[in-house]
């Protein structure tokens, strides 16, 4: 099998081979009508249920996913009603608290953030700094619909997860985009940093959008990434996807400095249209 691309802060990713194995969106059990979701309040004389503000100690949180490592939470504090999904995948040799840390200054307080880890690299610096990458486009789906499912049982009352927003850098990005090709109904906005632009084809365009697809933004640190943008962009655009594009050419493999700026003032124009990411 292929190697992973390396994709660090200071690295430039190369294509990743994604399997084509489909898994159905996470389902969960609803609750027995006499008990209320966990954060609901029932209130007497048949009123609607009331949800009760969600409070954490901090606002990222660990999330223990079944079958994999956990995952870290930006949670949208004093919530009173269900708010959207934004999966944040990080790049190799990165990790899911930096990568939630950057998301959630992107969404603030509107919604959860929702970090995948994968698995620990074996050449992470210490035992106290450890680095992760996706061993696969396969495992990477798995963890990501594991992920929602163990988030949606976890804070029940307080999760949308009908349209779920992806931001993926570098590694997160090219495995994310694969995920956007094959779910694109569950997935139809997405962020994809310096990485993720290859293989969108007329054909892979128009099926992303016939099947849901909607906005997608293209950001880059680098101008080599500037350039690979520019087939993939004109394919979904004439496929009907809305797309733009930003850039800090300077700031190098990176989703912090300009580019993360750059990528915050886009950050209305992706939401347009989803009522759900609207602060309170």
């Amino acid at each position: 099998m292929a190697a992973l691309a390396f994709s660090c802060r200071s690295q430039p990713s190369l294509p990743v081979p994604v399997a084509s194995s489909v898994l159905p969106a996470a389902v969960v059990a609803p609750r027995p009508e006499a008990l209320p979701p966990a954060g609901v309040v029932a209130v007497a004389d048949s009123a609607a249920p009331v949800i009760s503000p969600l409070h954490a100690p901090t606002a990222q949180v660990e999330l223990a996913v079944p079958g994999f490592a956990p995952a870290v939470v930006s949670l949208p504090l004093g919530a009173t009603r269900p708010r959207p999904v934004m999966v944040a995948a990080h790049g190799n040799y990165d990790r899911p608290e930096w990568q939630c840390d950057a998301a959630r200054r992107l969404v603030e307080n509107r919604g959860f953030v929702l970090c995948p880890r994968g698995v620990r690299r074996r050449d992470s610096p210490s035992s106290a700094d450890a680095r992760y990458e996706y061993a696969s486009g396969s495992a990477f789906e798995k963890e990501v619909f594991a992920a929602l499912a163990a988030l949606q049982s976890e804070y029940a009352a307080y999760v949308d997860a009908e349209a779920v927003t992806l931001v993926g850098f570098s590694l997160g990005a090219i495995l994310g985009a694969g995920l956007l090709r094959r779910h694109a109904a569950q997935f139809p906005r997405a962020i994809l940093i310096e990485g993720g632009f290859e293989n969108w084809t007329p054909t892979t365009a128009a099926a992303f959008a016939k099947q849901g697809g909607q906005r997608l933004l293209f950001a880059c640190g680098q101008s080599w990434c500037v350039q690979k943008t520019k087939a993939p962009a004109s394919n979904l655009t004439a496929a009907g996807i809305v797309l733009r594009m930003v850039s800090a050419p300077r700031e190098g493999h990176t989703y912090e400095g300009g580019v993360h700026e750059k990528v915050a003032n886009e950050i209305a124009w992706l939401f347009e249209g989803d009522a759900r990411w609207a602060m309170p």
